[in-house]
């Protein structure tokens, strides 16, 4: 992870960025689109990337069990503390591939609150896996 980023996120300033001010049409665009597409609950959603949990918060709140994966540390600790998610850094440098019994796996590009010179894609990318068959389903949704 770039020095810069990882620095952002340090600071603890990712879950403010998502719950306040312009970062808000971010969450519930986000929300708006996780709820169209993903199985209904409860499903177990993998939040690759997560971060302290925003996401994975309103996904347990929703009835969802949500396994958080992010590495950074600080957003491990905070996203362990909410009700209904487990939460760990990666296994190595590769995402994790959802095995079947997962009902989904989403990863929520940007960085977008990391300031200059920190990557400001801002897209959307689902893969659901559909249990018991070797098919997934992706959608990159651009914001």
């Amino acid at each position: 992870m770039d020095g810069e980023v990882l620095r952002y996120y340090e600071r603890g300033e990712e879950d403010r960025r998502l719950r306040e001010g312009d970062g808000r049409l971010e969450l519930w665009r986000t929300q708006d689109v996780l709820r169209r597409v993903l199985p209904a609950p409860p499903a177990r959603v993998v939040d690759v990337g997560g971060g302290p949990g925003v996401h994975a918060e309103w996904l347990a709140a929703d009835g969802h069990e949500v396994e958080l994966v992010d590495p950074v540390p600080l957003h491990v600790e905070r996203a362990a503390r909410i009700p209904g998610v487990t939460a760990r850094p990666p296994c190595g440098r590769r995402p994790p591939r959802p095995p079947p019994a997962v009902g989904a796996a989403w990863a929520g590009g940007g960085g977008s609150g990391a300031g200059q010179g920190v990557g400001k894609s801002r897209r959307l990318i689902l893969a659901l896996s559909q249990a018991g068959s070797a098919g997934s389903r992706q959608n990159t949704m651009p914001s």
